[in-house]
């Protein structure tokens, strides 16, 4: 007869034990699911599209299924440092509370109380701290990046830069795998310590909600649609003049939503380096007159030589003369492709049962509605204050002090960087927060280089452990200072 286990005996899983290793588990699972999700696309196109056999597919399904499993991979990383938060803290307490027991120095007890009190951000910091040295030991993004940039940094003959170059024999080991997740953290990690301080100073009398509360209110209202229009403006600015510091991905997908002719992008990136002047005969073609030609406009328009500056129909792309017309035809081109792609999953986040209520669907389509409201209004006050500032407004207010050179130099795309990112208030305050801190490390990205050499990798590894820490201890006290979807997310894991 087969022995019935009965949960008992030294081969038993407690089940506090049991419990303790739940996040573990399913952090394992969501790094895992959000890792290998975004590749499973392409691989089944291939497997679709290709003359593979089936073993070949097999394999090539396989591969795709276990590459995120691995000691360096992100999934393994997720459950060490979650597992470092929550399981090493126990370990650390009781170490430590043995020691002071034991050596009954009062200066070595103070100190051990504090480590005790902070067991958590501790433990959150070694995990990290180990995740990321795991996450970078990987030789082949090394290489791939090494064979990628060999050609961008090996130097002709006559280069009038020897004198920098790195002395013979030096081979640069590259680094910056993890630079997305860390400035990811980097930006919760301000957000919480901000907020943190924001709450424990409330006891004191100079408080800003006791001196100005009226202020205080505005300020803590705009605080998240400034943090997506700062981000937005600086994304935004440098997919005009410097898309490589964009992933290929988000420069892909800005240029498919901004729908703008490359000739038009080419003659402001032309205008900014110098190489196009108004009225020069020496300014480079920006092949303007053909973009002319095909919108049925006086090729003459597209030849700065003669016409000064630009007309905005040209920058319009056939929708007509008027800027306003021109705003409105981008807005609704990008409401009814956004509510395209917003109103089925609206509708799968909010029906989660088969029964029809009116009630329902109407929040559905709102929703919809002003999720799209927002990226077309982004679409189209980016195109407008382009228009303001280079033809309408812009040179009637500064008429004696800004030419047009130096408004289609930067400072017309620069005007429409800072005001489209303001379309965020049409977006319910509670997912401002949410928008804010997934564009905010995007735009820090921009700022920094992806790949650096990997002696610098210490500085980004304080960064990426330090942040880590603030995050995880603040969700593991419970103090709600993770804000937002993501905070929810990492309550729901650490349960």
């Amino acid at each position: 007869m087969m022995a019935t286990w009965t949960g008992k005996g030294p081969w038993s899983l407690r089940r506090g034990q049991a419990d303790a290793l739940k996040p573990v588990v399913k952090a394992f699972a969501c790094g895992y699911v959000s890792s290998t999700l975004p590749r499973l696309p392409a691989t089944v196109k291939t497997l679709l599209a290709s003359d593979l056999a089936v073993q070949q597919k097999l394999e090539l399904l396989t591969s795709a299924l276990t590459s995120s499993v691995g000691i360096n991979r992100f999934p393994t990383s997720c459950a060490l440092i979650v597992g470092g938060s929550t399981l090493l803290p126990r370990l650390l307490r009781s170490i430590l509370l043995w020691l002071r027991q034991h050596v009954p120095l009062h200066v070595f007890v103070r100190l051990l109380n504090v480590i005790i009190r902070e067991a958590t951000l501790v433990s959150a910091f070694v995990s990290a701290w180990v995740a990321f040295r795991l996450l970078n030991k990987d030789d082949g993004w090394a290489r791939r990046q090494a064979n990628s940039r060999v050609e961008q940094i090996r130097p002709t003959l006559d280069s009038p830069n020897q004198h920098h170059l790195p002395p013979p024999g030096y081979h640069m080991q590259y680094a910056g795998k993890t630079i997305d997740f860390t400035l990811f953290a980097f930006c919760r990690a301000i957000d919480v310590a901000v907020i943190s301080a924001w709450i424990s100073s409330r006891g004191t009398s100079f408080h800003p909600e006791l001196m100005v509360p009226k202020l205080t209110s505005l300020v803590k209202t705009l605080a998240d649609p400034w943090v997506f229009s700062t981000s937005s403006a600086v994304i935004m600015w440098s997919w005009f003049f410097a898309p490589d510091r964009l992933p290929k991905t988000y420069n892909q997908w800005i240029s498919r939503i901004a729908e703008i002719d490359n000739r038009l992008i080419q003659a402001l990136r032309l205008c900014r380096q110098g190489d196009l002047v108004y009225g020069s005969s020496t300014t480079k073609d920006a092949d303007l007159p053909s973009l002319c030609k095909e919108l049925n406009l006086p090729q003459v328009w597209g030849n700065p030589t003669i016409t000064v500056p630009i007309p905005c129909e040209l920058y319009h792309c056939g929708a007509g003369k008027s800027c306003e017309v021109h705003a409105v035809r981008r807005f609704w081109k990008a409401f009814s492709s956004a509510m395209r792609l917003y109103l089925p999953l609206q509708f799968i986040s909010h029906v989660r049962r088969p029964t029809f209520d009116y009630r329902r669907m109407s929040n559905v389509v709102v929703g919809a509605a002003r999720s799209s409201s927002f990226l077309a209004a982004f679409v189209s006050l980016f195109y407008y204050a382009v228009c303001l500032a280079r033809t309408r407004l812009g040179p009637k207010i500064f008429s004696r002090t800004v030419t047009p050179q130096m408004w289609d130099s930067g400072l017309c795309v620069l005007a429409g960087c800072l005001a489209c990112g303001w379309s965020i208030l049409l977006e319910n305050a509670s997912r401002r927060q949410d928008i804010a801190f997934f564009v905010a490390p995007r735009a820090l990205a921009t700022l920094l280089p992806r790949v650096y050499d990997r002696r610098f990798q210490r500085r980004e590894q304080i960064v990426f452990a330090t942040s880590v820490a603030i995050v995880m201890s603040a969700v593991q006290k419970k103090h709600h200072n993770v804000r937002g979807v993501f905070g929810k997310f990492l309550e729901g894991v650490l349960r």
